[in-house]
Formats: structure tokens, sequence, C-alpha cells
């Protein structure tokens, strides 16, 4: 499950602080802090804890900052920075997420932006359990994470709508000199039931999606925007896609990407009922290949819910070895 496949970053290194601390403010005048290397440096986020503070540097576990927010102000770019966000009690099911008291029930609730200015940061959450620490908006249709820096890897999250109605998970954009939303990792993440769009690309580029999982989202799972820019060079594979409005949808000139390995369930498709390009979409792509992925559709036949219904492909996409209910895919679907 995703939460236990994040790793901590290694070595770590005890280096002198940045900071020199700010009077009366406990936790920001600490003797050591944590390092990814011998430049980067790990902020730690941490609502729950007891005086967690933005006023802090971050770099003490024991004196966290309040937000993800706060932390992105402080990464620098290409220093190899890591913003740790502990774990929280929200999951429905936990005490905290079925209002049974407990000092960890507050989820990060933003709606944050990763500036150019922050590339190179890895984003994790360390969660105890299977699920990641959960993440919802803080609005009504809201996007938790904003991408607009390159190298960037978001990882170990549930993404949720929380108290409100509504969310996008991951949106990630490049446009121009000071938005270069390219490179992006997304893994080992969990993308529930109200989330509309999990992840959406905006030519941004080599990006890389794995070990995911997204249960019935709304709108689509994966996506590229549909204005004309797309996605070239991305990885979309070993994801699990449960019953999603739509899986993956590569249009827009969506180029050169590989989509494999994934597991697609869709219970129309299954049940041999109208599942019209909720799989696997590439139309309006060229020269992506979409092969060895597991598809709950049968081969194409005159009927609904077959590989011809369930997923496109553009002209020029190849489709290799795709597993369907019974049997291998040897022609693209239509």
């Amino acid at each position: 499950m995703p939460g236990a496949n994040v790793n901590w970053p290694i070595p770590l290194m005890r280096l002198p602080p940045w900071f020199p601390g700010q009077m009366g403010v406990p936790g920001t005048d600490t003797d050591t802090g944590i390092r990814s290397s011998s430049a980067g440096t790990v902020f730690y986020v941490d609502p729950n804890f007891p005086g967690a503070s933005d006023a802090r540097d971050g770099t003490n576990p024991t004196s966290p900052l309040l937000t993800v927010a706060k932390a992105l102000t402080l990464v620098q770019p290409q220093r190899g920075d890591v913003i740790v966000v502990g774990s929280n009690d929200a999951w429905q099911y936990a005490p905290g997420g079925t209002g049974v008291s407990t000092d960890y029930a507050t989820a990060i609730s933003e709606e944050v932006t990763i500036p150019y200015t922050a590339s190179g940061v890895r984003i994790v959450g360390l969660s105890a359990g299977t699920m990641g620490v959960m993440w919802t908006p803080a609005s009504n249709a809201g996007t938790c994470i904003t991408c607009h820096a390159i190298d960037v890897i978001i990882e170990g999250f549930v993404f949720t709508e929380g108290d409100y109605t509504g969310c996008d998970a991951v949106y990630c954009e490049w446009d121009g000199i000071t938005l270069f939303g390219e490179n992006m990792t997304v893994r080992n993440c969990h993308f529930d039931d109200t989330v509309d769009t999990a992840i959406e690309l905006e030519f941004s580029w080599y990006c890389d999606i794995h070990n995911n999982r997204f249960q019935q989202n709304d709108v689509v799972a994966v996506m590229s925007a549909v204005g004309g820019s797309g996605t070239a060079y991305t990885h979309i594979h070993d994801n699990t896609f449960m019953d999603c409005a739509i899986a993956i949808s590569l249009l827009g000139g969506a180029d050169n990407n590989e989509i494999y390995d994934n597991i697609l369930y869709n219970a129309s498709a299954a049940g041999a009922a109208a599942a019209a390009n909720e799989g696997i979409n590439t139309t309006g792509g060229s020269d992506n290949i979409v092969t060895n992925n597991w598809l709950s559709c049968l081969l194409p036949v005159p009927a609904n819910g077959d590989l011809d219904d369930f997923c496109t492909s553009a002209g020029t996409a190849t489709w290799i070895g795709n597993h369907c209910s019974n049997g291998l895919q040897v022609t693209d679907p239509t």
C-alpha cells in the first residue's frame, strides 16, 4: 500500500544550524538539525504537535512548522531539501475521523503552490500505516498542490476532500520562465473517491507517476490538459485505478508517453455496460506506448464494455500485449 513504501532520505547528517534562532520563540535555536546532504535541509511540518509554529526554522523535529506553505518559503532551489510532514489521525475510520478525541486529528488542510524557487524539493508524508498522511484542500473544489517547479517529488499522502466539497489533488504546469513544472514524481499516494481530478499535467514533461492508488475519482485520475499543451515523455506505471470516471486521459498533444503495468478496474466495463473512454484514451496525442496493462474489459466485440468501448488509441500510438478479461489485446482499440 502507498504509505508503506516511502523511504527516508539517506544518508542523514547532523550539521550546524542555518538559522541563529529567534529570541523568545522556543525551538528556533536548536543546536543541530537533520540534513539530507551536506547542503540540503530537512524541514518538519506537524500541525498536531503541541506548539507547532511557523515562527520557527523547522529543522528540529520536536519544534516543527505549522504549515507546508511556510516550509516552501524556506526551501532553496536544487539544494536537495526535504519537507517531512508528520502523520495524522484524520482518516474517516480512525479515532480522529470518527469524532473520538485524539491529539492527532488534524489533517493537512492547505492549498499550496510549489514555486520555481523550490525546485528539487521532496515533500514526503511519513505515516505509520499504509494509507499515508491525510491532505485536504482549504476550500470547496480547491487544489491541494500546484507545482510550478522542476524536479519535485510528492509521496506518502492521502488526498481527500475532508470537510469541504470536492477537490483536485495535484496540478503541474510549465508556462514560461517562472513556471517550471516538469520532471515531477508522484508516488506512493492514495487519491480517494472524493477527489475530482487526481493529477493534471499541463505542458509538463518527463513526469513519473507510479505506485499510486486512484479510488473512484469523480472526473479523471491522470490527465493532460485538453487545451493543446499536453505532456510528453511521462511514465505512468504500476498504479491501480479502481472504478474512476476516467482513468488515464492523454489529450491535447500528449506525445511520447509510456503507460505500462497498471491495473484498471471499471464496473461498467466488467459488466458489459457502456464505459466509453473510461479506461485509457490517447486521442489527440502521438507516439505513445501502452503495454502490459490489466483491463477489466473484454477483447474487441461489437458490444458495450469491450476494449474498443473502454479505451481509444490515437493513430500513431502503439498498444502491445495488454491484458483484457478474456485474453491479450492484439489490435489497437478504436
